[in-house]
């Protein structure tokens, strides 16, 4: 071999591993959101029941229950499914402090999401729902006093909510606990036809 050849070989060698190393990397980073999604699910189950509504320790370096959360925000989680029944989900704001909610599916990704600022005199009144609790839920309405819900179709009966209050300060994280575990979360079983 001449050191033409060797060179050649040497450079397609090294190509091989770079479009090899580029592969792997392609296929990871699209595979991290799924894999990311099921260890929070598999977290959350571990922490609270269906309609449940439960604290969640507060984020820092070295240990976070939900990926990427932010230290400033107390937040809570409410697993539901829809199979043992709809999920009710309610609360009272203050004007001027934040409160925001995102619905997920079990996989992690968001199908709705809301701020304080979506209030209706003080209140939020939401509701999840299957597609045929929907409808069951809609026929029984009253046409003469409709109701204020918020009536919301999750895409698949298990998932999670997420409710988070800002805590700027330190100071702050008391208060913001307080609006977190002021929210109603629970199973509210639909007639069947």
């Amino acid at each position: 071999m001449n050191q033409i050849d060797r060179l050649l070989a040497a450079l397609l060698w090294l190509l091989g591993v770079l479009a090899s190393a580029g592969i792997t990397h392609i296929a990871a980073i699209f595979a991290l959101p799924e894999i990311a999604a099921k260890d929070t699910s598999a977290r959350i189950s571990e922490l609270a029941r269906p309609g449940q509504l439960t604290l969640l320790p507060a984020a820092g370096a070295n240990k976070q229950v939900m990926p990427f959360a932010d230290p400033a925000m107390v937040q809570s989680v409410c697993p539901f499914d829809l199979s043992q029944g709809g999920l009710r989900l309610h609360a009272d704001v203050e004007g001027g402090k934040l409160l925001t909610f995102s619905f997920r599916t079990s996989a992690g990704q968001v199908f709705y999401s809301m701020t304080d600022r979506a209030a209706q005199q003080g209140k939020i009144d939401v509701v999840v729902l299957t597609a045929a609790e929907l409808e069951i839920v809609e026929a029984e309405d009253d046409e003469e006093d409709p109701s204020q819900d918020l009536r919301l179709v999750a895409p698949e009966p298990q998932g999670f909510v997420i409710v988070s209050a800002l805590a700027v300060y330190q100071s702050d994280r008391a208060d913001a606990e307080e609006r977190v575990k002021s929210v109603v979360c629970a199973v509210e079983q639909v007639a069947q036809n």
